[in-house]
C-alpha cells in the first residue's frame, strides 16, 4: 500500500497536473469530429427497424471514427416526395434506399447514384451476393454497371388472410381464380369485408393488377404495351381488368379503397376487420410490431388463371438496396458500413427480422419464422419472378395503368373504358 500523500503535497501535485493538462490541451491538436454518414430509409418500426437499429449500433461500436445518422421518412412521403427532394438538393444523404429497375436506372442516369463498380469489386464483395442480384432483370445495373448494393429481394404482392375468418367461413385458401370468387361472394354474403386494400397511393391495387396481368396477356405483348410499343387497349388486358372487376361485383373490396392509405389498410387487417390483404412481404416485419400476438395469418399466391400461360406460377417481385450518393462527403466510409451491413453475420441477423436476404448462405444459416421461411419457400419454388411495372418500366406509364385498375376496382369505369383512357393518357408520352 502506496504512503499516504500529506494535504499540501496533494494539493501541490493536483496543480501541477492540472497546468500540464492545462498545457497539454492547448499544445495538440483537439480529436477528430467522427466522420457523419447519413442514411435515408423508410423503415419507420417493426423487426426490421429494430434489426437495422441493432446493426448500426454494432458498427459505430467496432468504429468510433464514424456516426451514423437516420432520415426516416413514411413509405408512401418517401416514395411520393422525400426522396427525390433529398436527391435534388445541395446535401444528399450519403446512402439512400432505393428499388431496382427504373428507380435505380433513373438515379444513375441522373447523377444521383454512385457508379459502384470498384467498390463491389474489391475482395470479392460482389461474390458475396446470389447471382440473380446482379442479373440484367434485376435492375441493379445501368449501362452494365452496378448502382445499387442489393439488401432485400421482396415478393411484392401475396394474398394474406386471416386464419379465424376463413376457419369460421369454411373456407380454405383457393386453387384457382373461379374458387377466389366463390369465397370473396361468400364471405361478403357473411357481411365480412373479403378484402381490404389502401390505394390513395395507386400502388397497392396497382402491383396485384399488374401481376394478374402478367398471367393472362402474353408475355412479349405485356413488356410491348408497358414500353409503350403496343397499345394497352387488347382483348387480353381487357380480360385482366374484367377479373378485378369480378371481385368488385362480388363485393369484394373495401368502400374506401380509393382515400385510405397502405399503412391503415394493414392495421385494419390485423384488427381482424377485414379477410385478406393483397401487399407484399413487408408485413411479416410488420406484424410484429401492429398486429396481436394471438394474431393467427397467413398467407397464398395469386391463384392460377390459365394454367396454358407460360407465367402462370410467378411470383411478382423486386429487389431493394442502398444507393450511395455521388455528392457524399464521406463516401469511403459510406461503402466501410454497406459492407459491414451486408456482411454475412449482419444478413442472418436482417433474414431473422423478416428480409429475404440476398446474401449468400444468409436464409439457410437464419433461424426463420415460419412466415419468413413461406416467402423464402415461395421466391424459391416460383416458376418465374415478374418485377412491379413501376420498377421495371417508366413510372409515368405504370401509374397511369395502376390508375386504370383503380377505375375498375372503384366501379368508375368499365374494363374497357379504363383501357380506352389509359391508351389516351400514354398517347403523350409515346411522341
Amino acid at each position: 500500500m502506496l504512503p499516504r500523500t500529506p494535504a499540501l503535497t496533494r494539493r501541490a501535485f493536483s496543480l501541477l497536473a492540472l497546468g500540464a493538462a492545462a498545457w497539454g490541451s492547448a499544445s495538440l491538436p483537439a480529436l477528430a469530429a467522427p466522420a457523419e454518414v447519413r442514411i435515408t430509409h423508410s423503415m419507420t418500426g417493426g423487426a426490421q427497424k429494430e434489426a437495422f437499429d441493432a446493426i448500426v449500433a454494432a458498427f459505430e461500436a467496432a468504429h468510433p471514427d464514424i456516426k451514423i445518422k437516420q432520415i426516416v421518412y413514411d413509405d408512401d412521403l418517401y416514395s411520393d416526395t422525400g426522396l427525390i427532394t433529398q436527391l435534388k438538393s445541395s446535401s444528399p444523404p450519403e446512402i439512400y434506399f432505393q428499388w431496382a429497375g427504373a428507380p435505380t436506372q433513373r438515379d444513375a442516369r441522373e447523377g444521383f447514384a454512385m457508379d459502384l463498380s470498384e467498390a463491389l469489386g474489391a475482395e470479392g464483395w460482389k461474390d458475396s451476393f446470389i447471382a440473380p442480384a446482379f442479373s440484367q432483370q434485376m435492375g441493379v445495373l445501368n449501362d452494365g454497371k452496378p448502382y445499387l448494393v442489393p439488401i432485400t429481394l421482396d415478393v411484392t404482392n401475396v394474398i394474406w388472410y386471416n386464419k379465424q375468418i376463413f376457419k369460421e367461413a369454411g373456407i380454405a385458401p383457393p386453387a384457382n381464380w373461379a374458387e377466389l370468387i366463390d369465397l370473396t361472394k361468400k364471405l361478403a354474403g357473411k357481411g365480412e369485408t373479403p378484402f381490404v386494400i389502401g390505394n390513395q397511393e395507386l400502388w397497392p391495387l396497382g402491383n396485384w393488377a399488374s401481376h394478374i396481368a402478367s398471367r393472362v396477356v402474353p408475355p412479349a405483348d405485356y413488356e410491348a404495351a408497358f414500353r409503350l410499343e403496343k397499345p394497352f387497349n387488347t382483348p387480353d388486358f381487357e380480360k385482366a381488368l374484367n377479373l378485378v372487376d369480378e371481385i368488385r361485383q362480388a363485393g369484394g373490396f373495401n368502400k374506401d379503397i380509393a382515400g385510405l392509405g397502405a399503412d391503415p389498410a394493414m392495421s385494419t387487417f390485423f384488427q381482424g376487420a377485414a379477410a385478406m390483404h393483397p401487399i407484399g412481404s413487408w408485413l411479416v416485419s410488420s406484424a410484429t410490431e401492429l398486429a396481436e400476438k394471438d394474431f393467427d395469418y397467413d398467407e397464398f399466391n395469386t391463384p392460377l388463371i390459365d394454367p396454358a400461360h407460360p407465367l402462370k406460377d410467378s411470383v411478382i417481385g423486386t429487389l431493394t438496396g442502398f444507393a450511395v450518393s455521388p455528392k457524399s462527403q464521406n463516401p469511403q466510409q459510406a461503402i466501410t458500413f454497406l459492407r459491414f451491413f451486408t456482411s454475412p453475420e449482419n444478413q442472418v441477423k436482417w433474414a431473422e427480422a423478416g428480409s429475404f436476404s440476398p446474401v449468400k448462405g444468409a436464409m439457410e444459416k437464419a433461424k426463420l419464422d415460419p412466415k419468413t421461411k413461406a416467402m423464402a419457400d415461395l421466391l424459391n419454388s416460383a416458376g418465374s419472378l415478374v418485377p412491379p411495372p413501376d420498377t421495371t418500366y417508366p413510372v409515368e406509364v405504370a401509374e397511369a395503368y395502376y390508375q386504370a385498375a383503380a377505375y375498375v376496382a372503384g366501379g368508375e369505369k368499365s374494363p374497357k373504358d379504363a383501357l380506352v383512357w389509359l391508351d389516351d393518357r400514354v398517347k403523350t408520352m409515346r411522341k
